[in-house]
């Protein structure tokens, strides 16, 4: 192996080459981004970004709008099949809030990764004979 600078020019050719493959996340995007860990599960891998919280239990909307930056971080990760996003805050009381970061919204999980039921939300329910949508197990 070679010793010397970054080969650039090399990185660039790449990643215009990966473009033409799919979405890329950017080296230095991802360099940045300061995410706790990636739990790589059979058919998904997720980021993950961990913060603390001031408040005990929140809403969706509350976290939305307490850490709208790490939200947002968070949502320049492309969203696939075998992706997701997600934010785990710690409470002064020790106690652990998850949520998944979708394009237009959030959703709470559990700790495994399954989602609550909320209020207002609505379930898709599908029809008999047919495949669910996939869930993200941790």
């Amino acid at each position: 192996m070679t010793r010397g600078p970054v080969p650039a020019e090399a990185i660039r050719k790449a990643t215009r080459a990966a473009d033409e493959r799919g979405t890329v996340l950017e080296r230095d995007f991802a360099l940045r981004m300061r995410l706790a860990f990636i739990i790589f599960c059979s058919g998904v891998t997720i980021f993950v970004k961990v913060r603390r919280s001031r408040h005990h239990l929140m809403d969706p909307e509350e976290c939305g709008a307490d850490f709208r930056t790490d939200v947002m971080e968070l949502r320049r990760i492309p969203l696939t099949d075998v992706t997701a996003r997600e934010l785990w805050l710690l409470s002064p009381w020790g106690t652990w809030q998850y949520f998944r970061v979708l394009d237009v919204r959030l959703v709470e999980i559990r700790s495994n990764g399954t989602p609550l039921l909320q209020e207002g939300v609505r379930i898709l329910v599908t029809p008999p004979g047919e495949t669910a949508p996939p869930v993200y197990p941790v």
